[in-house]
């Protein structure tokens, strides 16, 4: 019975071997392939030993900065910063690991993630004041890079972002249970054989089907190299160290400040999980998203209907309205002046 054991345990360790290897060569290739299908949008920046992607178009001040969501590209501001630059000069860039951008050192925190942003922009000649768009965890970077250099931010729109105050990161859905932390330590190695990728072409997207397929195949390739996910994991499990650092960033003062949420509401098809999402969305509606508005003494909310939380994706019009008002404001001076 041991030499048989023996015998099976060498066979399962030659399989896995010829997994790994087959995985290995699996990603590489199609990272290759990847390469050469979607070309860098923007421009490397240095800013001390590795480099940032951004893209920058239009002319005139102040500049709009976008600041994307947890494991997403900076590419996922496409829809809206062609139509903001027709009137200011408008910019998204790739944080540390994500989309074009070498990785950064960990933890990724949203303290480290506002301070590559202020060097980039400084060495990239992108001048300030500026108005922030941030989506989703980009909120807390925004929030934090403005605590940061208050005298450089004009203004800020906060597209249905995440609020510090909120145990559940992100609403119904989001466990942080034994498995999802299991997944999250292995899920850097696993990228690395080409699993996630695998997996990407048969589970559901969380990019909207209204994008044009090309876009849409460029934004999930981004999404599933590995030094992305190693990057939104780490971004991830440091939500309750960044979230502590929005809370010291203090608030806008009197910042124009527009607060965009969605109207449609994720509702689960098991009845306690809908239940528990009924309850956070109460929590939402009643205390987080005045706490948000509330951050400036000229803060407005908005409430995007028929979009779920990829407004920029989903409803990128409301985004460019809303960062339109905020332009406007900020040109025509202070109220009263």
């Amino acid at each position: 019975m041991k030499q048989r054991a023996k015998v099976i345990l060498k066979r399962l360790a030659l399989v896995a071997v010829a997994v790994i290897i087959t995985g290995l060569v699996y990603e590489q290739l199609a990272e290759w392939q990847d390469r050469k299908r979607f070309p860098q949008i923007g421009h490397s920046v240095d800013i001390g030993g590795r480099t940032l992607n951004i893209y920058c178009s239009g002319e005139g001040s102040p500049s709009v900065i976008m600041e994307n969501g947890l494991s997403m590209p900076g590419a996922s501001w496409m829809l809206v910063q062609p139509s903001t630059a027709k009137f200011t000069r408008a910019c998204w860039y790739d944080r540390a690991g994500e989309g074009w951008s070498d990785p950064g050192p960990f933890p990724r925190t949203s303290a480290a993630i506002a301070s590559d942003l202020h060097e980039l922009l400084r060495r990239a000649g992108v001048s300030p004041p500026y108005v922030l768009v941030a989506h989703s965890f980009g909120g807390f970077n925004a929030r934090v890079f403005a605590g940061k250099n208050p005298a450089e931010v004009a203004g800020v729109v906060l597209v249905d972002v995440s609020s510090e105050n909120d145990k559940g990161w992100g609403g119904p859905g989001q466990t942080r249970g034994p498995i999802r932390t299991l997944v999250r330590l292995s899920a850097p190695a696993l990228s690395w054989i080409g699993l996630f990728r695998a997996i990407s072409h048969i589970v559901p997207s969380a990019i909207p089907p209204t994008v044009p397929p090309d876009q849409r195949a460029m934004l999930q390739a981004l999404i599933f190299q590995p030094k992305s996910i190693a990057g939104s994991e780490s971004e991830e499990a440091n939500l309750g160290v960044s979230a502590d650092e929005v809370r010291a960033a203090g608030n806008l003062g009197d910042r124009p400040l527009i607060v965009l949420t969605a109207g449609k509401r994720y509702l689960p098809r098991n009845p306690a999980a809908a239940r528990d999402a009924a309850a956070w969305y109460e929590v939402w509606t009643r205390e987080l998203i005045p706490q948000l508005t509330q951050l400036s003494s000229r803060g407005q909310h908005s409430v995007v209907e028929g979009s779920g939380h990829m407004i920029p994706l989903e409803a990128p019009d409301a985004v460019v309205s809303a960062i339109r008002q905020v332009v406007q404001e900020i040109r025509a001076g202070p109220p009263g002046e």
